[in-house]
């Protein structure tokens, strides 16, 4: 400690600054190494979550006593505690995704609340259940719901029907028009008496997908037309790539739709046949018998043939007449063509050319022969069928060969933390052995005989830098004036020369 003592106290206050200053960032850097060698390593927790319910976790994750880091919309935990967290998270039912559902209904009190304060709370909870359920779609990322109910009224005598209208946000990409179409009639029939085209689906970023009202039937019709074309082209890109491999063709489909209504009504008349339309047939049986004697003198004559027996007469008739009805065949059709009919279907498949060698007429033939069944190819309708083979432009990507366990799996996993201690290890150690070391180990005999021979000798010829390192200042005396005596001499009758003025 003495010398330490010694030694500081033969510093120059420049140099006592500057070794004060290596001290500080010394410990600085042992603060930072020791502040990066305790800090856990945090790990992802959630992601993507609302406002209000990022901070109902992490209000709850401080009641835990467990430490968080928020990192823009994510949350992150120390790794150790990362499964615990979720698992005790899970149990009180967070995270709450969306809008309350019917636990609205449940924290009511029944002796303070009126019938407005339920209707109230009761469409908050149906929009909340709403909601969640669109949320468990593939794809939707938020989904808000919104009903418009009127209040029933005994005295009112027109009464208005209800409406709503959904907002959504996608992970990525638009929603198509197939799951607004779902989510309307999930949202309609979830509403009592709330009719499907009174819903409007939004898409956040895309704007408005389904209007409310009817809808327009030209828009329609396109909108319908597009969503075939996209599910025909996916269904031949999956059975392609069963041959080509994934990735490995590009498939687009042209509909051209026809959109003409019509309405047809003929009547067909075919002379050269007969139909029997009715047959009459009638028959007439008539039978007729008497009895008599003619009257004649003898008659009135009392032995005359008064008292003979009468002479009988029968006559019969029978008659049949058949009349038959014919009229001309006849048929009458009413046929209607409503829009929306496939009139013309274009195709065009690039297949990636990923062989040196070309593809065989054979093969290209064969896979336009799977495209035009597939889509019910038609060549009275002119439809056409376009199957190329072509190298697809691709950017080179290294793919570098995963680790897999041992010492480069251990290094991956941890390459960050180990700079983090490495890098302010050898800061330290740098500044130990190239700043402190030099300024306490050089002593006072030499600043002492540094300063006395600098201003005597400055003409003298100069030692080299390694061995005026090694030899101690007497042993460099006697090399200076070994080496050169007439400047020795000088220097000596200089000092015999202030001694004797002296």
């Amino acid at each position: 400690m003495s010398n330490l003592a010694a030694n500081w106290n033969q510093l120059s206050m420049q140099k006592k600054l500057v070794l004060t200053g290596v001290m500080l960032a010394t410990l600085a850097a042992f603060w930072m190494l020791m502040n990066v060698a305790s800090r856990p390593h945090m790990a992802f927790l959630y992601g993507g979550l609302d406002p209000s319910a990022a901070g109902e976790i992490l209000s709850v994750l401080e009641s835990m006593d467990v430490a968080s880091d928020v990192r823009g919309d994510a949350i992150y935990v120390p790794q150790p505690k990362r499964d615990e967290v979720r698992m005790a998270l899970a149990r009180q039912g967070l995270p709450q995704q969306g809008q309350a559902g019917f636990e609205l209904l449940d924290e009511m009190n029944g002796f303070a609340v009126t019938s407005d304060m339920f209707d109230a709370t009761y469409w908050r909870a149906k929009e909340g259940e709403l909601a969640r359920t669109i949320l468990a779609t593939p794809g939707v990322k938020a989904a808000r719901v919104h009903i418009a109910a009127p209040k029933i009224s005994s005295f009112s005598r027109h009464r208005r029907e209800p409406s709503a209208s959904v907002t959504i946000t996608m992970s990525r990409g638009r929603m198509d028009r197939q799951h607004a179409v779902a989510i309307r009639y999930l949202v309609a029939l979830g509403v009592p008496d709330l009719d499907p085209e009174k819903v409007a689906i939004i898409d956040s970023l895309n704007g408005v997908i389904l209007k409310p009202g009817s809808q327009n039937a030209l828009e329609e019709m396109e909108t319908s037309d597009n969503d075939r074309a996209r599910k025909m082209e996916r269904a031949l890109v999956n059975m392609l790539e069963a041959h080509v491999g994934p990735d490995n063709v590009r498939v687009n489909i042209s509909l051209k739709v026809d959109r003409e209504r019509e309405t047809v009504s003929e009547r067909i008349l075919d002379p050269a046949s007969r139909v029997m339309m009715a047959r009459e047939t009638t028959e007439v049986q008539q039978s007729d018998s008497g009895s008599g004697n003619a009257v004649t003198v003898a008659s009135n004559l009392p032995d005359g043939d008064a008292a003979a027996e009468p002479s009988g007469s029968k006559s019969e008739r029978s008659e049949a007449n058949q009349t038959t009805r014919f009229d001309i065949s006849e048929v009458n059709r009413k046929r209607e063509k409503m829009p929306g009919a496939i009139a013309q279907v274009h195709v065009a498949v690039l297949i990636n050319e990923t062989d040196p060698t070309p593809r065989s007429d054979e093969e290209l033939s064969a896979l336009g022969a799977l495209v035009a069944t597939a889509i019910g190819f038609d060549d009275a309708r002119g439809d056409k069928v376009t199957v190329k083979a072509m190298s697809f432009h691709q950017e080179e990507v290294i793919v570098e060969d995963p680790v897999t366990g041992g010492v480069m799996a251990f290094l991956q996993d941890n390459l960050i933390s180990m700079l983090q201690i490495f890098i302010p290890a050898v800061v330290v150690l740098a500044l130990a052995m190239f700043v402190l070391k030099p300024i306490l180990t050089q002593g006072p005999a030499a600043q002492s005989a540094g300063q006395v021979a600098a201003p005597d000798i400055a003409g003298a010829i100069e030692p080299p830098a390694a061995n005026a390192e090694a030899k101690t200042p007497v042993d460099a005396l006697q090399d200076l004036a070994s080496a050169d005596t007439g400047a020795t001499a000088t220097v000596l009758t200089s000092w015999l020369d202030e001694t004797e003025a002296a």
